[in-house]
């Protein structure tokens, strides 16, 4: 009986399996969905968490650091409108944890800014904003957009399917051009306006990344970028550094989680009443 059974169970598995790849797109039909999806897009909300712990030594000296940040915002891409609120917090052995708050709007082409820090009174200051600078801001602050270009020219795998937010995603392994995944980071990074991470000779990059993982979630009937994780381990040399001549090193962790929802669907973005009084700094 079994020698029977055996071979039509065998034919059956090879059926289904057959059945579950017809139609599936490959990884470049994905990756070609993604790019021609960015016109379809007129509004979307984001999340984004990043935590970067870093250990070392410096002069003789051994040192820590963890920094997270927090990074939520919404953008209205038709109505040329932004808001974006940023956390941030830096912890270092034996001081005082710091901590930063920064809250951005773009509305009726005038940027506010309000940066909350310690010992600090929190100020509001504005500034118009032209079409070239609305290019620059929203480009910096978009997320899909920082995935747009980390998915460029990137090696990139289907490795299954998975539901985010309700929605039905494809799950992309990549395995992105080194020079790109630094500037991503440090994109995020920079994003408060912080310079945290030294520059690295772009020929040491295959040297300083230790592990890395890049992974999106790509919805499957839209091709809109729902979740994006990066986590990676980097070894800094004062040689990587453009410091030779120096000695130490650092070991760094990077974990960065987003994701992007509510697509094409309106958005209130509503200047706070303590922003009319906005310190005009437009030069």
């Amino acid at each position: 009986m079994w020698k029977k059974i055996l071979p039509m169970a065998l034919a059956l598995v090879v059926v289904f399996s057959f059945a579950a790849c017809v139609g599936e797109p490959s990884a470049q039909e994905i990756i070609d969905g993604v790019f021609e999806s960015l016109d379809d897009i007129s509004t979307y909300q984001f999340d984004m968490d990043m935590t970067m712990e870093a250990a070392g030594e410096a002069e003789g000296e051994a040192f820590e650091m963890t920094m997270t940040t927090g990074f939520s915002g919404a953008l209205d891409l038709e109505n040329r409108q932004m808001r974006a609120d940023i956390t941030m917090s830096m912890a270092l052995p034996g001081e005082d944890e710091m901590e930063m708050g920064m809250e951005m709007y773009i509305i009726d082409d005038v940027g506010y800014v309000m940066t909350d820090m310690l010992g600090m009174e929190p100020t509001w200051m504005k500034s118009e904003v032209s079409e070239a600078d609305w290019e620059e801001v929203s480009e910096g602050m978009s997320q899909a957009e920082s995935q747009l270009e980390l998915l460029q020219g990137a090696q990139v795998e289907v490795i299954g399917s998975e539901t985010v937010k309700g929605i039905d995603c494809y799950v992309l392994q990549l395995t992105p051009d080194m020079g790109q995944l630094w500037q991503t980071v440090m994109q995020q990074i920079q994003v408060a306006g912080e310079e945290i991470l030294p520059e690295v000779d772009e020929i040491f990059l295959e040297e300083v990344f230790r592990s890395f993982s890049v992974k999106q979630w790509v919805a499957k009937d839209t091709y809109f970028i729902t979740k994006a994780e990066i986590v990676m381990v980097m070894e800094l040399t004062p040689e990587a550094m453009g410091f030779p001549g120096e000695e130490g090193e650092m070991t760094m962790e990077i974990v960065i989680s987003l994701l992007a929802y509510d697509y094409n669907k309106p958005v209130s973005i509503e200047l706070p009443p303590e922003a009319e009084e906005a310190l005009d700094v437009t030069q």
